[in-house]
């Protein structure tokens, strides 16, 4: 059907119909789905990008030497020379010119041999803390994905909403275009035609507001991209419907094995553990090894005497460092680190206990939307067909404009019940895959 320019009451309200989505496309549009919006999102997010630097540094601190299990090996290297001519001090003893060259060379090793197991408790320490910036990326990432998938499928809801008030304001200016051929013959009363403008300008109304709506959604969902201007984009992934989960037990197995809230709640723990080791390691004598080694080269040269000298010094320490007593310290930081310990079981028990609420929240949520969604589809069924048994009663005259008008916006209501509850099943989907640790470790950044 070809363009039509309606003129009322004062107001152009310009109507394409027959447009679909793709025919929007404007300049410059770049096609993108799903996969390619998470990609480049996360290979954009600075949240991220920060998070990988922190564990790029914790990972680079977990060695041995970090925890003080190696040998620190110093090398130092001295030369000197000296010259003094005495040769016109008549209070010398020696009255020649005095010339003497030294190179002193020294190597010195400190080892730390037993520290009461401290050592392999700090290089375990450092490998979970290694873990947990890992698991601070994973959260970022999970965080990342759910913003972005839901950011994408709300362009898509708004897009969609857009195109039933599309089809709405249709239906609208098909029936002005009517009446007014009805007009022509003198079958036209001037209230259908007053009640139809009135519904043309209502449509056309949510129209322009939709119109807003998805501009907003789309910078939204730009924003979350990284793009540091806007750009527009043509969604190619469908708005697909959730599928099944596998059972509020396979669930809850997934949630508790896989869950990054969890992991990061068990690694507090695990650290917490670490720390009992650590201040345990007080009770017990730390042994130390410590050598020396110089070596030292001189010359000396006074007139016609010259001499060549030269000093090896050999050291070697063993000692034994036992605390017996240090005011209590050791003890108190023994208590500590198991009160330590019984915070971080409590804060795991608290996480799973959360953890497990949320995802059984969001499996009820997925039942219940399917089955309101599944009553919305059927609600938008028998609205499609109520409105075209109107349009055969319209003509004949059984029912008025005002009863078409119902009908024509009750199917336009249940067509956005429709996208409502897809939406609220679809975010429900999203959020229990995050609570199950979907996107842990699942996704390779470039």
């Amino acid at each position: 059907m070809n363009s039509k320019i309606f003129q009322l009451m004062g107001i152009g309200l310009v109507l394409i119909q027959g447009s679909s989505l793709e025919s929007m496309a404007q300049t410059g549009v770049r096609p993108l789905n799903k996969q390619e919006a998470v990609a480049l999102a996360l290979n954009q997010n600075f949240g991220i990008q920060l998070a990988q630097k922190r564990a790029e540094l914790a990972s680079v601190n977990t060695g041995w030497g970090a925890a003080g299990a190696l040998p620190q090996i110093g090398v130092s290297t001295t030369a000197s020379s000296t010259v003094s001519d005495q040769r016109e001090n008549p209070t010398s003893f020696i009255q020649e010119r005095l010339e003497s060259d030294a190179l002193n060379a020294s190597a010195q090793l400190n080892w730390t041999l037993f520290d009461g197991m401290r050592m392999f408790a700090n290089k375990q320490a450092l490998d979970v803390l290694a873990e947990q910036a890992e698991g601070q990326v994973n959260l970022v990432v999970e965080q990342t994905v759910v913003a972005v998938l839901m950011a994408y499928d709300d362009v898509l809801i708004q897009l969609a909403v857009e195109e039933v008030l599309r089809n709405s304001l249709a239906v609208s200016a098909d029936r002005l275009s009517r009446l007014e051929t009805a007009q022509e013959w003198g079958g036209a009363r001037a209230f259908d035609r007053l009640q139809i403008q009135n519904a043309l300008f209502t449509d056309s109304l949510a129209l322009i507001q939709q119109g807003l709506s998805r501009e907003v959604a789309m910078h939204n969902f730009s924003r979350l991209l990284g793009g540091s201007e806007w750009s527009d984009w043509k969604l190619t992934s469908p708005l697909d419907s959730p599928v099944e989960n596998g059972g509020w037990d396979a669930v809850k197995s997934a949630v508790l094995s896989d869950a990054t809230a969890i992991r990061n709640a068990m690694l507090s723990r695990e650290l917490a553990d670490v720390g009992i080791a650590q201040a345990e390691s007080g009770l017990f004598p730390m042994v130390q090894l410590s050598s020396s080694f110089g070596d030292q080269r001189s010359t000396f040269a006074a007139g016609d005497l010259s001499g060549e000298g030269r000093t090896q010094n050999l050291a070697a320490n063993l000692s034994l460092n036992f605390n017996v007593f240090n005011g209590g310290a050791t003890r108190r930081a023994i208590q500590q680190a198991k009160i330590q310990m019984e915070v971080a079981d409590l804060d795991f028990a608290d996480q799973q206990r959360e953890v497990l609420l949320l995802a059984r929240t969001a499996t009820d949520r997925m039942a219940a939307q399917a089955s309101v969604h599944q009553l919305a589809l059927r609600m938008a069924q028998n609205a499609a067909e109520l409105l075209e048994m109107g349009r055969d009663r319209l003509e004949f005259g059984a029912i008025n404009s005002l009863d078409f008008r119902e009908l024509q916006v009750g199917l336009q209501r249940a067509e956005m019940e429709v996208l409502r509850t897809q939406q609220a099943w679809s975010v429900a989907q999203l959020d229990l895959k995050r609570l199950q640790g979907f996107w842990n470790g699942a996704i390779e950044l470039e």
